[in-house]
Order: structure tokens, then sequence, then C-alpha cells
């Protein structure tokens, strides 16, 4: 049997993260609630709906990439996650290289693919 869903079903999870998202972070550990994001941020920088964008997946379905950002770093330490959240809501975490950073320095963040939602097989 044939299986399909609509790009539109897809489009209203990654929307989610896109529209509720104000708030990018570097952090030295990964948190795991918007309770542990304070002593695990090294450096941030304001989201909007527009530092997000949707679009086809690299094989199918759909994805939502990151803009590139460039964030001021506030506190020394090994950047080893980022963080996507607001006030109320962790979105998503994902790793990146572990990089050491200094405290007034700059973090210079290239676009990337937050989450991709294939087709189903």
């Amino acid at each position: 049997m044939g299986k399909y869903i609509d790009d539109g079903c897809n489009d209203a999870s990654l929307t989610y993260i896109k529209t509720g998202c104000t708030l990018l972070a570097m952090c030295l550990s990964q948190p795991l609630t918007i309770g542990a994001m304070g002593t695990s941020v090294l450096a941030t920088v304001a989201y909007t709906t527009t530092s997000l964008t949707l679009a086809d997946g690299d094989t199918s379905g759909r994805k939502v990439i990151a803009s590139a950002a460039t964030l001021t770093v506030g506190t020394s330490g090994t950047v080893t996650h980022v963080a996507f959240y607001n006030a109320g809501t962790l979105f998503a975490v994902g790793t990146c290289a572990p990089t050491a950073v200094t405290a007034t320095g700059t973090i210079i963040m290239s676009a990337f693919d937050l989450n991709e939602i294939r087709d189903p097989a």
C-alpha cells in the first residue's frame, strides 16, 4: 500500500518551532529543560520568524533551516550545543563542534538544517 503525507502536515510541526523560537543560544552542555538554560548559556542572539526558513527536505518531506547568526559571548567556556527556545519552551537542541570561546568574543554561526521530517517510506 502506498503512503502519503501532505507537506502542510510536516510544515505545521516545523512552523511550531519557526513561530515560537525567539532566542538561539550557544551552550557549554545540553540543556534538558528551559530551567537548565541559565547555567549552560555562553552566548545568545534574538531570533525571529525570518531567522528560520521552511523548505523542501534534502531527500524528501520538509525541513526548517536556521539562518546564519553572529553571537556575542557573555561567558567564557567551551561551546558544545546550540539551543532554540523562548521564555517558556525549549524547542530544539543540537550539537556543534566543541569550540573554546572568550567573554566579549564573537561566535559566527553558519546556516544549517535544524530539523527534517521525511516523507513516509
